[in-house]
């Protein structure tokens, strides 16, 4: 089969995905329980979801994780050629399912922050109205991802269908 990737291309593409996996390693370790007492420690609305954050933002840090494995696969078969195979699409499904769980996990992390933020005394508003941006914001970028994916996933399934109908007729 034709490679349709070139093999630096791939080798720099799993290099970012290791990064990436290394980062996500060190925000599970230390970022998100820093961030969750920090939170808990500045806010008086927030000490009691302290624990409830941490849990979320490790939950969505492993879907992250979870999600780079199909990424890997997929880039595996595009190295072998054989990427326009039934083979990438259980890969894809694995891609899309980690976003709509990481979906669930913010918008659980959005509703417990508007509600429990928005009557704090200690948040000044602008605190509170930049987070829940930053949160809206993400769950937007997440819904925007999620749709990229499902047209990406029908690009792969029609291309699929076109080789194994060529391979047929070759």
């Amino acid at each position: 089969m034709k490679n349709y990737m070139n093999r630096w291309v791939l080798i720099g593409s799993k290099a970012i995905v290791v990064l990436i996996w290394l980062g996500c390693l060190w925000g599970q370790a230390i970022a998100v329980p820093v961030l969750s007492e920090v939170m808990a420690g500045f806010y008086v609305s927030q000490a009691p979801l302290r624990w409830p954050y941490l849990v979320l933002g490790e939950l969505f840090l492993a879907c992250v994780e979870i999600a780079f494995i199909g990424v890997w696969r997929l880039l595996s078969l595009s190295g072998s050629g054989a990427v326009f195979t039934a083979k990438a699409l259980p890969n894809v499904n694995l891609i899309i399912g980690c976003a709509a769980v990481g979906i669930v996990l913010t918008a659980i992390a959005s509703g417990a922050f508007a509600i429990s933020g928005c009557r704090d005394a200690t948040m000044q508003g602008m605190d509170y109205f930049s987070v829940a941006a930053m949160l809206g914001v993400t769950i937007m970028t997440e819904i925007g991802f999620i749709l990229l994916m499902t047209v990406m996933k029908g690009l792969l399934r029609a291309a699929t269908d076109q080789s194994d109908e060529l391979e047929q007729v070759i």
